[in-house]
């Protein structure tokens, strides 16, 4: 083919390619027309399409919802292919509560027009929710996510939302068990109550009771005890309640020192404050406010102290947080003073509200109630443990049906972890919010804890006394666990996790102190323990059995674990400057008198060394062996041997 020809050729074809592309436009913009008019939306409406939505929508603006529905189920039955109008109802069925027709409206705006509507996806994700169509929901939200002009508020619901039925199908799946009872009509009235709280023994729990009507509504604190098991009614706690709100509150395990919320209370920080109360005898005293860093012009609430009640947790809406409401941490000194309070961190906080935190005697489990965790919608109940770096572990959802798409709180668990209480208004609803307990099931337990009461005497008299008692942690010297016997009944109670070994120490101002040992790190006891201590008034013949220093066996070598026990007699010499004491070391019977006198005596030697090497002048202390010539028990037993082979002082001049 010539070039001429070729070129006209090529012409040709260009021209007829040029036309083919022309019609292929033209066919394509036909067929947009034609789609655009299969359906009709706000800006294509007709005049009385219009004007009959605007009806609607003024109704919606005077609150009438149910006329503004009915005048919505008009028009798209008019105008079946309205779309706006099917968008507009299945919003006004959702707000009413009617999910089935709100699903059916919302679908048909997707039959529609699949593109459409990003906000007719983020409908039907909430109300495929609400009809527990878990599946719909996560493809709606889906849906809803593929769109790129949408909030990063409503991205971040919807991927909450997706989260939670993501959750919500395979929690219901595996229910965990739950038998839950109301505590009665002791406790439970036709008013709400909540957020309890209970001592270590678990007889004497207080909560919050709401009382009145419309703006006389008022917040106050009631308390019951147990009688023959069973809850007396509950009375006013008088000597807190005020005629302001009294919200949230915590107490100690042994049940004498409260922490609460008052709100709008003339004198505070801020809206709500954190206050303070302890018991001595039967009678409360007058209520502090816990004050800065704790309290600030934000809003603090819902307290949670520690069994020592050295750590406070509480939820406040300071700056700082990870949003909305956040749980807080704030560690008390010796001193008395609170430290400045530090955000739980990113496992607990979310950047929606974290409420009623709840940290279990254990240390180590954390309760609290959250909407912005993975979880079956609402506040659930989920725990965490701290690990040995001192943070916080990943949030463990309670499960279903202790956590169902009502908010659950208010949940706090018995020092032994086997009972679990908290209030809801989902099980009755004749009272409102009720208290309930039942049996938590294991893997939500804490590690357990058990406590030791009883009462503080003078040894001479019989009289109460005000005494410090403490449980150290035999391996690391800490002190785990801190209270006092009251004033004027010398009553005390202490808890202390399992798992460990622990000296008990019981000391007075005057007085001798008195030691035990818990060896708990292998064995769990079934009961708590019930000991009553007499200490003895300084003066010379007084002894004191060191329960808690230990020797290899058939070894004069101190164990490290004798060390706590060893600074607390240091303290006390350093006390009491005119205290002069002797060492005294005793055997059992086994072995012969030659080897036990000599054993005794170089294990006297040993604390009395100890003692010269931590600046006790020596002039003070002296040592001797007895050998197994006094025992304070049987030979013809483990037990009673083991008594016999023991470590004390007595008093050889004040």
């Amino acid at each position: 083919m010539i070039p001429f020809i070729r070129n006209s050729f090529n012409f040709v074809i260009n021209a007829m390619k040029n036309k083919l592309i022309l019609l292929i436009t033209i066919l394509v913009f036909i067929s947009g027309i034609l789609v655009a008019q299969d359906y009709t939306t706000l800006k294509t409406a007709s005049k009385k399409t219009l004007q009959a939505y605007n009806v609607a929508t003024k109704q919606i603006m005077l609150d009438n919802y149910s006329q503004a529905i009915l005048s919505m189920e008009a028009l798209t039955s008019k105008e079946p292919r309205f779309i706006d109008g099917w968008l507009l109802l299945g919003e006004l069925y959702k707000e009413a509560g009617n999910y089935d027709m709100a699903k059916q409206s919302l679908e048909k705006v997707a039959e529609i027009d699949a593109t459409y509507s990003s906000k007719g996806y983020f409908f039907l994700a909430q109300v495929s929710w609400q009809l527990d169509s878990f599946k719909n929901c996560i493809e709606a939200c889906e849906q809803y996510l593929s769109f790129t002009d949408i909030s990063k508020q409503r991205k971040t619901q919807a991927e909450q939302l997706r989260s939670n039925a993501m959750f919500a199908i395979e929690a219901i799946k595996q229910p965990v068990p739950f038998d839950p009872v109301n505590l009665g009509e002791a406790i439970n009235s036709d008013a709400p109550e909540y957020l309890p709280s209970l001592t270590g023994d678990e007889q004497v729990m207080v909560f919050t009771r709401r009382i009145g009507n419309g703006r006389n509504q008022q917040e106050d604190f009631y308390w019951s005890e147990k009688q023959d098991s069973n809850w007396t009614y509950a009375r006013p706690l008088s000597d807190i309640n005020s005629p302001y709100n009294e919200g949230a509150q915590t107490i100690t395990p042994d049940g004498r020192t409260i922490y609460f919320v008052v709100c709008d209370k003339p004198g505070g920080y801020g809206g709500c404050d954190i206050y303070t109360s302890t018991k001595r005898g039967q009678k409360w005293s007058e209520p502090l406010n816990v004050g800065a860093p704790v309290c600030s012009n934000a809003w603090e609430t819902q307290p949670s102290v520690s069994a020592d009640g050295s750590t406070l947790f509480f939820c406040s809406t300071r700056p700082g947080g990870k949003g909305g409401s956040d749980i807080w941490v704030t560690m008390k000194d010796k001193s008395g003073k609170w430290s400045n309070p530090v955000n739980a961190g990113d496992s607990i906080n979310t950047i929606l509200d974290e409420k009623t935190a709840f940290i279990h005697p254990d240390g180590k489990t954390l309760y609290f109630s959250s909407p912005g965790h993975p979880g079956m919608g609402q506040d659930d109940i989920f725990y965490s443990r701290k690990g040995k770096d001192g943070n916080w572990g990943k949030p463990v959802n309670l499960g279903y049906p202790i956590n169902t798409k009502n908010d659950e709180n208010s949940f706090i668990v018995s020092l032994n972890g086997k009972h679990a209480y908290f209030s809801s208004d989902r099980i009755e609803t004749t009272h409102g919010m009720d208290l309930y307990s039942f049996e938590l099931y294991p893997t939500a337990r804490p590690q357990q804890v058990i406590y030791v009461s009883g009462k503080v005497t003078d040894a001479s008299t019989g009289e109460p006394v005000f005494a410090s008692v403490e449980f150290i942690d035999l391996e690391s010297g800490k002190i785990s666990g801190k209270t006092n016997s009251d004033k004027i009944d010398g009553s005390y109670l202490i808890s202390i996790p399992t798992g460990l070994n622990y000296a008990l120490n019981i000391a007075a101002n005057g007085y001798l102190f008195h030691s035990e040992n818990f060896s708990l790190a292998h064995s769990i006891p079934e009961q708590p323990y019930n000991i009553n201590v007499s200490l003895k008034p300084i003066k010379t013949g007084s002894t004191v059995v060191l329960k808690n220093i230990f020797f290899e066996s058939n070894s004069y070598v101190l164990k490290s674990s004798s060390i706590a026990e060893i600074e607390i007699l240091i303290a006390l010499l350093h006390q009491h400057p005119a205290l002069k004491i002797q060492i005294n070391g005793h055997t059992d019977n086994i072995g012969n008198d030659v080897n036990n006198q000599l054993l005794s005596e170089n294990r006297a030697k040993a604390v009395y060394n100890y003692l010269l090497q931590l600046g006790i002048v020596a002039t003070r202390i002296s040592y001797k062996g007895y050998g197994e010539t006094r025992p304070i028990a049987s030979n013809d037993t483990e037990e009673g041997r083991a008594q016999n082979r023991r470590t004390e002082f007595t008093v050889t001049g004040n």
